[in-house]
C-alpha cells in the first residue's frame, strides 16, 4: 500500500512537492492518504492539491483510497476542498456562501458565461467582469475604490483567458483575505489544455517547452490570436492583445507575487525576480497576492505599465508591435464611459 502524508504547512512550496511526489511514486492497488500533520492551508494550495488528487484518483479507476483524520480540519472541509477531490466529507465545492474575508472553492460553468453574454448580447468579457467585481468586492469589503478596481482588472483578465483559450468546461476559483496581514490572495485554475497551446496559432513564436511558453506569455504584446497579419478591429474594445496576463503579473509583483503553473512548468514573479518550478499540474493554475497597503493611484499604475508594456513590446516586434488594447488595460466601463 502507498503511504502519502499530507504536509505541515500546505504552503506553495510544499503543495508543489507534495503532488509531484504522488505522480513519481510507483504504481499500486491501494493508496492511503494521511491529513494527520496538516496544519495550514491556503486558498490556492487547497484548490492546487484537490485538483492533482482527483486527477490522481481518476488515472487509477481500479485502486483502492482511503483518507485518515480528516475530521479535525473544519477550514479545508467548510470551503469544499474534500469533496473537490472526491472524498465524502464536508461542503461540496460552491456550497458554502463564503463571508466578508473568503470565497470557498467555488466552479463558475464557461458555457453559462457564454450563454448569458448571448442573452444580453454583450461580450463574454463583460459577463465575467461583473464576475470578478463581486468577487473583489466580496473579498475585500468595499464597493469601489482603487484596490476593487485593481483586483476586479487582474480576476477578469485570467478568467478570459480560460474562456478564450483553454478549452475548459469550467473555472476554479477561490479566495481569502486577511486584514491583519493587509493581504489578498485569488486563485484561479482550469483543466484545460494550458498555455502552450493557447500560442499555437502564432506563427512569429517558436516555443519548444511548457517552460517557455509561460515565459512568452508574461511578456507584453504576446497572444495566440493577435499577432502580425491579424487584422486589427478598431471597435472591438475586447480583442485580445496580449498584454492581460503581463498587466496582471506586474500588479501582483508591485505589492505581491504571482504564479503560474501550467502542463509541468512553473513559474513564480515577485519584486526582486523570477523562479521556475517542477510541477505536475495539466491544465493551468494562478495565484494573486497582493498587499492592498500598496496598491493605490490605481490609474497611474496601470497607465505606466501599460506605457512601459508597449516600449518593451516594441523591443521585440519594431514597428510590427500590436498596441495594447483597452480591454488588456483597465476595466470596461472606464472606456466604455470615453
Amino acid at each position: 500500500m502507498a503511504c502519502f502524508n499530507l504536509p505541515q504547512n500546505l504552503s506553495l512550496t510544499e503543495a508543489i512537492n507534495f503532488c509531484n511526489r504522488l505522480w513519481e511514486a510507483p504504481p499500486d492497488t491501494k493508496y492511503e492518504f494521511d491529513f494527520r500533520r496538516m496544519g495550514m492551508v491556503e486558498p490556492f494550495t487547497m484548490a492546487y492539491v484537490a485538483n492533482e488528487m482527483k486527477r490522481f484518483r481518476k488515472s487509477k479507476e481500479d485502486a483502492q483510497f482511503t483518507a485518515l483524520n480528516v475530521q479535525q480540519h473544519t477550514y479545508p472541509a467548510h470551503m469544499g476542498f474534500f469533496k473537490a477531490f472526491g472524498l465524502n466529507h464536508g461542503n461540496a465545492p460552491g456550497q458554502a456562501s463564503g463571508s466578508s474575508t473568503y470565497i470557498p472553492l467555488t466552479l463558475l460553468n464557461v458555457a453559462d458565461i457564454e450563454q448569458e453574454a448571448a442573452r444580453r448580447a454583450v461580450n463574454p468579457g463583460d459577463v465575467i467582469e461583473e464576475k470578478a467585481s463581486q468577487i473583489a468586492q466580496l473579498l475585500i469589503r468595499q464597493s469601489e475604490g482603487n484596490l476593487v478596481d485593481t483586483l476586479t482588472f487582474s480576476i477578469r483578465e485570467i478568467m478570459r483567458n480560460v474562456v478564450e483559450h483553454s478549452g475548459s468546461d469550467f473555472i476554479e476559483y477561490c479566495g481569502q483575505y486577511w486584514p491583519s496581514r493587509n493581504m489578498v490572495e485569488v486563485a484561479i485554475l482550469d483543466v484545460g489544455n494550458g498555455v502552450r497551446y493557447g500560442l499555437r496559432d502564432n506563427p512569429d513564436l517558436k516555443i519548444s517547452c511548457d517552460r517557455d511558453a509561460l515565459h512568452l506569455a508574461l511578456l507584453p504584446g504576446i497572444s495566440g490570436k493577435m499577432y502580425r497579419g491579424v487584422r486589427r478591429r478598431p471597435n472591438d474594445a475586447w480583442q485580445n492583445s496580449g498584454f492581460g496576463l503581463y498587466m496582471t503579473s506586474r500588479i501582483c509583483r508591485a505589492g505581491g507575487n504571482f504564479f503560474i503553473a501550467s502542463n509541468g512548468a512553473g513559474l513564480l514573479l515577485d519584486a526582486t525576480g523570477k523562479e521556475d518550478r517542477v510541477t505536475s499540474y495539466q491544465g493551468t493554475a494562478l495565484r494573486l497576492r497582493f498587499n492592498t497597503q500598496s496598491l493605490t493611484n490605481y490609474d497611474e499604475m496601470l497607465t505606466r505599465f501599460r506605457r512601459e508594456g508597449y516600449q518593451a513590446a516594441r523591443q521585440f516586434s519594431g514597428d510590427q508591435a500590436i498596441e495594447p488594447s483597452m480591454a488588456s488595460t483597465m476595466l470596461s466601463r472606464d472606456f466604455q464611459s470615453k
